[in-house]
């Protein structure tokens, strides 16, 4: 697999750290209507100190900013510097255990080490005048927007302690929050949650007003230790999570016999349960079994709920996403499903809305929660039989017609929808990194969101890995 082993060696490690470097635009123009900064999130390096990691969710969190100014872009980037990140530094060796990454050693390294490395690589979230730097197992980390240097470990004045039990508190003294929060559009309210693991297995659910003060969590127990990534927020303030049937293994992750990640396994045949949680209580909804990381929107409509899932089969095996062989079908590829839940029927009917495999969605961020139309996401036609998601695509979820850029032989990341100011659901831009596999190098591209077409290239100084999650906004 040479595309996949290019990306994988270039990318493996970011040595050097920019700082407002104007990148040169080298193809087309960047509209100066189109200003503001661009954060993003991902892992920095896949290599620690010699030892690789073994899971691309593990490596240490780099936070990129683009900042684009009357058709300029300035780039800066820089690793988070967590508790972890210093100390290891400081040692020289990887000290931590990660989601999918053991110490080197084996059992006798491992054993009952609960201090897991909070590598803060996931999402990059602007609220109430903060930027933070996500990692769904842990505390936020709190970022300077201008020079990107970590201020702290930040738990909203304490909320974030873990007040249950004394057995909780040694597995866990922080509360986990998680890298998908969800601001409502009417009120500026951050929404979020986490999956606490101890003498109960708990999802906590939290609240943030707009200008940052978080109310005390709310917990709800949990039937197992599921794998719980992101969440739906509606308009009405109704929290849609999938507790899909897939569960850590707590004993033989804490044992050292196993990482969390490889202790994870599906249980075929279960349902999924779809909680709706809101002020009156928990209601609970069943589905057909499968895994869910991402969602691509959800609204009210009546008595109904509509849930668009990115819905998986199963969890993905990822050693084979870290190791595709050629001919392989497109490898973590999700399919775009609609879920119509009945509120008072307490029935749920499933509706693939495209054939495309797909991942890392996006939509206008003015309809979250709300009726909509368009999603834009990394994809690919599984026709094609290519081990990467190499075209970002955009779906009508009114008519269920696709439309794609194909990339191939170079990969897009997570496409970035930035609305213009009171243009309709699919005018703006659409934000992506792309690797170029000639160059060696990435680019970020400017893209018109209802065509698709490439307007804008600027050009990194380096290969700057493609990374999860980002957020836009147009000042700070």
């Amino acid at each position: 697999m040479a595309l996949i082993d290019t990306y994988l060696e270039a990318t493996k490690l970011v040595e050097k750290e920019y700082e407002n470097e104007e990148l040169p635009v080298v193809a087309g123009s960047f509209p100066e209507e189109l200003s503001g900064y661009l954060f993003r999130n991902g892992t920095g390096r896949m290599v620690h100190h010699g030892v690789p990691y073994q899971h691309p969710f593990d490596g240490d969190g780099m936070v990129s900013r683009f900042h684009l100014t009357g058709g300029k872009v300035f780039y800066s980037n820089r690793y988070v510097r967590t508790r972890e990140f210093l100390e290891e530094e400081k040692a020289g060796k990887m000290l931590y255990r990660s989601f999918g990454t053991n110490l080197p050693g084996g059992f006798a390294r491992n054993f009952m080490r609960m201090r897991f490395k909070n590598a803060a690589n996931t999402n990059v979230v602007w609220h109430g005048g903060r930027l933070l730097a996500l990692w769904e197992g842990g505390l936020p980390h709190l970022i300077h927007p201008d020079t990107l240097q970590t201020q702290s470990r930040f738990d909203y004045d304490g909320i974030l302690q873990n007040q249950f039990s004394w057995f909780d508190q040694l597995i866990n003294p922080e509360l986990p929050f998680s890298a998908h929060p969800k601001i409502h559009p009417g009120t500026g309210e951050l929404y979020n949650f986490g999956v606490l693991a101890g003498k109960k297995q708990r999802l906590v659910t939290y609240r943030v007003a707009p200008e940052g003060k978080a109310w005390p969590p709310e917990a709800h127990d949990l039937p197992d230790l599921t794998f719980v990534h992101d969440f739906v927020l509606t308009e009405g303030k109704k929290q849609i999570y999938f507790i899909t049937p897939v569960a850590f293994d707590m004993v033989k992750t804490f044992a050292g016999m196993k990482s969390p990640v490889d202790s994870i396994s599906g249980r075929k045949g279960h349902q999924t349960l779809i909680w709706v949680v809101d002020g009156s209580g928990t209601q609970t909804y069943e589905a057909g079994y499968c895994f869910v990381f991402h969602f691509a929107n959800g609204y009210e409509a009546g008595d109904t709920l509509l849930v668009d899932a990115l819905r998986l089969d199963d969890f993905p095996n990822m050693a084979e996403i870290g190791q595709p062989t050629e001919g392989d079908s497109v490898v973590a590829g999700a399919t775009l499903t609609r879920y119509t839940i009945g509120m008072k029927t307490s029935t749920v009917q499933e509706e693939a809305l495209s054939h495309f495999q797909m991942e890392l969605p996006s939509i206008n961020p003015g309809y979250s929660g709300r009726p909509y139309r368009y999603v834009w996401a990394m994809g690919a036609d599984p026709a094609l039989r290519q081990p990467l998601l190499h075209e970002t695509i955009k779906v009508d979820c009114q008519t269920r017609q696709t439309l794609s850029r194909d990339f191939y032989p170079h990969i897009p990341g997570e496409p970035l929808m930035v609305p213009k100011p009171g243009g309709a659901e699919d005018e703006g831009w659409l934000l992506t990194l792309l690797f170029d596999m000639h160059q060696q190098k990435t680019r970020l591209l400017a893209m018109d969101a209802r065509t698709l077409e490439v307007i804008a290239e600027a050009a990194l100084p380096h290969a700057l890995p493609l990374g999860f999650h980002g957020t836009w906004s147009e000042k700070l």
